[in-house]
């Protein structure tokens, strides 16, 4: 269960066909959010080849920190993949792109330089281990336009593990329904999210 710092739940679900060409779907997983924190970054802080950029002047940057905590499966399942995708409206792009876990056992790859399309995919560094729900924190430098107001955008994602039953283990993947809007103040760090579970 998520703790009292949790912000949002984005719960997963599998789509399991029934009779016929019908469908249902079961909640499996879920990501627990905490509350983000902000803080202004000074020029000098910045990547060198961002400091040399000519629209420096013009824009603002903010170091922004999101943990997040895979569910708990349930006995006799392992997380094999786990993908979260954090998309921005507007003109908002990452600068650096980077996330720290917990668990060692588990590789973190990041993706979204340059982007309003920031991923994090978790997959465990020995093939074919599977991995259980750690912490994890994800972090971003923004760029944003010079004007102070509150960017929005989604929180989505998606997870494959492995389900053993009857001594049979098969792949399933789970996914939200749809992904979490979001608004968040990089002034004052308030967080508002909507469709959190």
């Amino acid at each position: 269960m998520p703790g009292t710092g949790t912000a949002a739940v984005l719960d997963l679900f599998v789509e399991e066909p029934v009779l016929g060409n019908d469908s249902r779907f079961l909640r499996e997983a879920g990501i627990a959010f905490g509350h983000p924190t902000v803080a202004r970054v000074g020029d000098d802080e910045l990547p060198e080849p961002v400091k040399r950029r000519p629209d420096l002047r013009e824009r603002h940057f903010f170091a922004l920190r999101l943990p997040f905590d895979l569910e708990e499966l349930r006995s006799g399942q392992r997380y094999l993949r786990a993908a979260v995708r954090v998309t921005f409206d507007g003109d908002v792009r990452g600068v650096t792109v980077s996330c720290t876990t917990s668990d060692e056992a588990i590789e973190v790859r990041t993706f979204g330089v340059g982007r309003s399309e920031l991923s994090y995919v978790l997959s465990p560094r020995r093939e074919g281990s599977g991995f259980a729900p750690s912490a994890q924190l994800a972090a971003v430098v923004l760029e944003t336009p010079l004007r102070p107001a509150p960017v929005a955008g989604t929180i989505d994602a998606s997870v494959t593990f492995t389900h053993r039953q009857f001594g049979v283990s098969t792949r399933k993947e789970a996914e939200p329904e749809r992904p979490l809007r979001f608004i968040l103040d990089l002034a004052s760090g308030s967080y508002v999210v909507d469709g959190a579970g």
